[in-house]
């Protein structure tokens, strides 16, 4: 005979056991008292569970779940889409910048001069004296600001982008 747990017991009480083991239970709870006082306990938080009424939503409450989830699911796609189109401008930008000076300085190389590669180191070094006065201690603040300027107005148009999806 098996041992009566609360597995068991709450099988017995739904009818969900042969009825073998239906007979087998019931005979093991006559014969024993503490186990049938375990079984009334458990029958009768059964019956309160029973008559709780039960959580009730609006008829349109899956069709509203489905259609915030898929919002959601194209907010991300969108998301991801807004980051890697700005990633993917400041990287053509980039490229584009190098491929111009790298395209100037081989092409403005003086013929009949010494080698294109000489040309270019010289040329190169001429850049760096540039970009290092370019990048002098005033206009690095001015280009911090147009750089944190553009970050805050991408920032407001994503934001603005995700307010608008809720």
């Amino acid at each position: 005979m098996t041992d009566l747990n609360d597995n068991l017991l709450n099988k017995f009480i739904d009818g969900d056991l042969s009825n073998e083991m239906m007979d087998e239970v019931k005979r093991k709870l006559e014969s024993s008292s503490e186990e049938m006082l375990h079984y009334k306990m458990l029958l009768s938080v059964h019956n309160k569970l029973k008559n709780l009424p039960g959580e009730e939503v609006t008829p349109g409450f899956t069709a509203d779940l489905m259609v915030k989830v898929k919002r959601s699911l194209k907010s991300k796609r969108e998301q991801n889409f807004f980051i890697v189109s700005v990633l993917s401008l400041f990287l053509l930008i980039s490229i584009g910048i190098i491929g111009y000076l790298i395209a100037y300085y081989l092409f403005t190389a003086e013929p009949g001069s010494s080698d294109v590669l000489t040309q270019f180191t010289i040329r190169f070094d001429d850049f760096t004296i540039l970009l290092k006065n370019f990048f002098s201690r005033g206009n690095v603040t001015i280009i911090g600001s147009v750089f944190s300027f553009i970050l805050i107005i991408s920032g407001y148009f994503f934001y603005d982008s995700l307010k608008h999806r809720v």
